[in-house]
């Protein structure tokens, strides 16, 4: 019998059949996947990752290598992997509009967009992203046709209609055509099921404008719109905020739109009372930081750092939080302390505890070292990097992690203490959260630069 399998095998392997049963990736570049594609008339499966990513490596441990899906995605795209941070995948994602990890990229041999998915999907949920993906690419009217009609001038409601709905269906961020499309729906069809569940569907590139006519008919029937689609009370304020925020980002702060800072704020603040939310005093001085980092405006971005700091982060309950992360992390110890549960049983025990003993503490961490890594990107004044650094080093206190002492070495580099950055990066590379994985290495690479006297090109 043992021989009859190896036979088998020999054969197979002879004759150039795959024994592989998930998917199979191309290797080469980006332009000869595009030609094969193009040659076989098939679309680019792209599976766009990072090495840091958890849920790219679920996908490739648990979902990747299934046979089920294997047959279909070998049948039916041309597969490729590429890490966002590395070669030509800096570019690829830069050019899709990447924003979170993994992204699923299906584009035809022209390299057009014709859809997009992303986050980690059990089989069936990622098989029938593929069904939706060739629907797409058998569609008579792709999206490359809408985009050129749109930009001739068509300003129809039934070709806007038509277009929110398809850009919608490839992921594509629809923020500004909403607002030139809202003026001319009905009640009726404003209260559709299909258009809302077009309109808010989850997607890391969504975009709403903040203060805009949809943001604000959403806010006045949110809870409508939450019956409507059979979601959760929150579900569309919760999108609406995403939504906002990627605007800001991508809109707001690219092109310099000094006159919506106000509005972003006003908008923020509506939606962080009507969900509960706390500290939106910090949230709101955060955003003023971000913009005026974003647009590298050095005059006014100290200022706003300082009161984001000073008047925000550190107004907050800090010895509150820290008693209740003490509080927390003590219950949730106790199980194992006295035997009923065995720690030695629970994957990645170390790393866990840093976090749990520290659930409260985190975000002010990273919120402090956001403010510390703005001043260090964006000014060489003296006093200011002298504030940023202790920020750094208050954050690494509140969470120890890799991030935050990376911004504390970059910080000590530029205040004139070579030798201790060198040995602070040293340090980050050797937390626990990063061994043996590309984030390590760059730290490592970054402490070699900062021996020598140079900036590094990113710090973390």
């Amino acid at each position: 019998m043992r021989t009859f399998f190896l036979s088998i095998a020999i054969l197979s392997l002879a004759s150039g059949l795959p024994t592989e049963q998930g998917i199979v990736f191309e290797q080469g570049s980006w332009q000869d996947v595009l030609a094969k594609a193009k040659k076989e008339d098939k679309l680019v499966f792209v599976d766009v990752y990072t090495s840091w990513c958890g849920p790219c490596k679920k996908m490739v441990a648990e979902v990747f290598p299934l046979k089920e899906v294997g047959d279909v995605f070998n049948a039916a795209f041309v597969n490729y992997k590429i890490d966002a941070e590395k070669g030509e995948g800096i570019q690829i994602a830069k050019q899709f509009g990447v924003k979170s990890y993994p992204t699923y990229l299906f584009v035809n041999g022209d390299g057009v967009l014709v859809y997009r998915s992303g986050g980690y999907n059990e089989a069936k949920l990622f098989l029938n992203e593929a069904a939706i993906a060739i629907k797409e690419k058998h569609d008579p009217k792709p999206l490359a046709e809408w985009d050129d009609e749109y930009r001739a001038g068509n300003r129809d409601k039934d070709f806007l209609l038509g277009y929110v709905r398809k850009r919608a269906a490839v992921k594509a961020p629809n923020g500004p055509l909403l607002e030139e499309l809202f003026p001319l729906l009905s009640d009726h069809e404003l209260a559709d099921k299909g258009f809302l569940a077009a309109v808010f569907d989850f997607d890391p590139n969504m975009t709403f404008v903040p203060g805009g006519k949809l943001y604000g008919y959403a806010v006045e029937h949110h809870k409508a719109i939450d019956q409507t689609l059979e979601k959760r009370d929150g579900h569309t304020l919760g999108l609406l905020d995403m939504g906002m925020r990627q605007y800001f980002m991508t809109d707001i702060i690219k092109n310099s739109k000094a006159s919506m800072l106000p509005v972003m704020r006003s908008s923020k603040r509506q939606l962080m009372e009507l969900m509960g939310q706390e500290e939106i005093e910090s949230t709101l001085k955060g955003l003023v930081m971000d913009y005026y980092a974003g647009t590298k405006n050095e005059e006014k971005l100290v200022p706003a750092a300082i009161d984001y700091v000073n008047n925000g982060l550190l107004k907050l309950d800090i010895a509150g939080k820290i008693a209740a992360d003490k509080a927390a992390y003590q219950k949730m110890r106790e199980p194992y302390l006295n035997g009923t549960s065995d720690s030695t049983a629970v994957e990645n025990w170390t790393s866990m505890q840093r976090i749990l003993s520290r659930q409260k503490m985190i975000d002010v961490s990273y919120k402090l070292r956001s403010a510390a890594q703005a001043i260090y990107a964006g000014t060489d004044d003296k006093e200011a990097l002298s504030l940023a650094l202790d920020w750094a080093k208050t954050a690494d206190e509140y969470f120890p992690h890799f991030s935050t002492k990376a911004v504390y070495a970059g910080l000590l580099l530029k205040n004139g203490q070579q030798q201790a950055a060198a040995d602070m990066m040293q340090l980050a590379s050797e937390d626990g959260f990063i061994q043996g994985d590309d984030k390590q290495r760059m730290l490592l690479e970054n402490a070699a630069r900062i021996r020598k006297g140079e900036l590094p090109k990113a710090l973390w």
